[in-house]
Order: structure tokens, then C-alpha cells, then sequence
């Protein structure tokens, strides 16, 4: 069918933002991170159920959970936890996780995990990401030079990455290639409880993991113990049971790891050349240097108030576009106009 001028254009789900410089607030990067156990299973069911699957083999109606006493089907659980039960019953125990405050490399880190999970997370492609913060670690922040530079090529990327939507010539799901991965985002994470726990095992092990990694993995534990506290002796026994790290790194003939940091812990013989730098992993990034929200619109460095109030005018404009179903050349044009008024007030 021809494009017909008298139908109402449709709502788009996301702001268009063309025209509007970058807002851009850099932020502690080991502040950032949070994890929120947004839905878990009710905790009556999960004994029910988890008491049910380790009995089943030796049920005669598939109802042992009726007949079962809160104590016993917490020992059955426990059991699983031990390993001296079929531990099938874990995997019908369900979470979701929204993991915030992160950056692009994390999710990459955590999508590896490819067994009884489910993700789902912000696109870059299907939105305008003119305005996301980024955030900054305790190492690069330590010395004023590289912390300047960092900032002013992050600013440098945003800059192109909007210039190239509004050249009207550049998709957006093109020009997001030249954003920097230091990126605030987020990702939901959708996992049973096996695989929770293996995920642990995996992810809290200090060796082998970032220490981004790591926090994520014991913010998971936390959340679920909130809620399932004869949990949390399951995860105590996953903490230093992955050793992969600890006994490639022991082996001077092993090529197959990647050995950055000096051990945390003296367990074996090696040479400070094994490793890519003679310090441990928290000496290198946890330098607790004091980390202060900055501001950007553009590259103009700005105050809170104004970041905020530029922000309150950028919607305002949205909500309009929106309203109005402005064609993108119009919504450039106003864009313009309100970026003249709002560089006018910051005079």
C-alpha cells in the first residue's frame, strides 16, 4: 500500500532526540552497580515443589509435599544444597534479577552464561542514547591527566555518536558503533537456583573474575538470602570451590589462562613476570580515590541544577514531538532553537 499523508503517524516507543547535545553525568563506577531481586518464587510453593521432585521416585500419588512437615522439606532442601539428594528440585526455582548500574562489557560478561537462563536487556539500536551516564573507575580517576582524558574522549565519542544521527544520513543503529563502553545500562537476568549457584561458584571467584563481575555475584547473594535465608549456607560453600584460575596459574607450563594480577594469596611458587602487573586485582582498582558526580551538556562542563533543569527542557520538547508527530526535519529545527535559549541561560 502507497503512504497515505491523512493517517495519524504512530507513537513511537522511545523519545526521538535528534538535535539535542548530549547530557553526560560521570559517575563512580563501584557505587553503580545494584542488583534487585525483582520476582522470585513464593517460599511455601518452592519447599512444596523442591520437596515433591527429590521424592518423587519414591511416590506413590506425586503429594508427598502434603503430607511433609515445614521441617522436612527445609532438611530435603538442605540435602539438595549437600549434594546427597537428586538435586533436579533446585532447577524449578525461579528468579529474576534487574542488573543496573553496569557497563556493556558486563553484560558481555554474563550472557557466557548460556545454561537455564533467559535474558533481556536495553537496545541500543531501537533508542537514542544521547543522554546515558558513564561511568569511571577508581584507577583511571586516580591520576587528574588520564581521568581529563578519559573524560573528553567519552564526550568526544557522544558528540559524533549525535552528529551522526542528525546528519539524517546515519541510522541509529550505526552510529551507536562509536559509543564508548563505558556506558551505564542495564540487563535482566532470568535464573533457576542450580544455575544460580553454579553462576556463583563461577563468578565470585576474585582469581579469575573482574571485580565488577564479583560484586554483581555477591549482590545476587544477598538479595536471595533477604528473602531465602537457609540459602545462604549453599552459597558459602560455592565461595573458593572454582579454582581454575588458582591451579592454572600454579602450573608453569600452562598456556591456557590469562594471568594478570599476583595472587591474592601465597598458595604456590611464581614469578612476578608470570603475571601482567606485580600487584593484586584490588591494589590495581579499589585505589579509593573519591569519585564526584561531574557534569556535561556537550562539552560545557555544568552544575547538577543545570544538568537537571536541561533535562526537564529535553523532555518537555519530547513530550511535544510527540504529541505533535513532528517530520525529523522539524524536530531538528526546534531542537536547535531550544539548544540557542538553553546556551543563552548558561551565559
Amino acid at each position: 500500500m502507497p503512504h497515505i499523508n491523512s493517517l495519524i503517524p504512530k507513537t513511537p516507543e522511545f523519545d526521538i532526540l535528534f538535535g539535542q547535545r548530549p547530557l553526560t553525568r560521570f559517575r563512580d563506577y563501584r557505587k553503580s552497580i545494584k542488583v534487585d531481586l525483582i520476582k522470585h518464587d513464593n517460599k511455601e510453593e518452592m519447599l512444596k515443589g523442591t520437596y515433591d521432585f527429590v521424592k518423587a521416585t519414591w511416590s506413590q500419588d506425586g503429594k508427598e509435599s502434603e503430607r511433609a512437615s515445614k521441617e522436612e522439606m527445609i532438611d530435603a532442601l538442605n540435602q539438595m544444597f549437600e549434594g546427597k539428594a537428586l538435586q533436579l528440585g533446585l532447577e524449578t526455582v525461579n528468579f529474576i534479577f534487574r542488573i543496573s548500574g553496569i557497563t556493556r562489557i558486563d553484560t558481555h560478561q554474563l550472557v557466557r552464561q548460556r545454561i537455564g537462563v533467559t535474558f533481556s536487556q536495553m537496545c541500543s539500536g531501537d533508542q537514542f542514547w544521547n543522554h546515558r551516564d558513564c561511568l569511571v573507575e577508581e584507577c583511571i580517576a586516580q591520576d587528574k591527566d588520564l581521568l581529563d582524558r578519559y573524560i573528553r574522549t567519552t564526550l568526544i565519542a557522544k558528540d559524533l555518536y549525535a552528529t551522526l544521527n542528525d546528519s539524517l544520513k546515519v541510522s541509529i543503529q550505526s552510529s551507536r558503533e562509536i559509543l564508548p563502553q563505558n556506558l551505564d545500562l542495564f540487563i535482566f537476568m532470568k535464573v533457576d537456583l542450580s544455575t544460580l549457584l553454579f553462576f556463583y561458584k563461577k563468578r565470585i571467584d576474585n582469581e579469575s573474575q573482574t571485580w565488577a563481575i564479583n560484586e554483581i555475584a555477591r549482590q545476587m547473594q544477598e538479595e536471595v538470602c533477604k528473602v531465602f535465608p537457609e540459602m545462604k549456607t549453599a552459597f558459602d560453600k560455592m565461595k573458593g570451590s572454582f579454582d581454575f584460575q588458582r591451579k592454572a596459574a600454579s602450573d608453569r607450563q600452562n598456556t591456557f589462562s590469562t594471568g594478570l594480577y599476583i595472587p591474592e594469596k601465597d598458595e604456590f611458587d611464581y614469578h612476578n613476570r608470570d603475571f601482567l602487573y606485580p600487584l593484586k586485582k584490588n591494589e590495581m582498582h579499589f585505589t579509593n580515590t573519591p569519585i564526584d558526580d561531574t557534569y556535561y551538556w556537550g562539552f560545557k562542563e555544568i552544575t547538577k541544577q543545570q544538568y537537571e533543569d536541561i533535562k526537564l527542557e529535553y523532555q518537555a520538547h519530547n513530550k511535544t514531538v510527540k504529541n505533535m508527530h513532528y517530520s525529523n526535519e522539524e524536530i531538528l529545527e526546534r531542537a536547535e532553537l531550544l539548544n540557542v535559549n538553553i546556551n543563552h541561560t548558561l551565559s
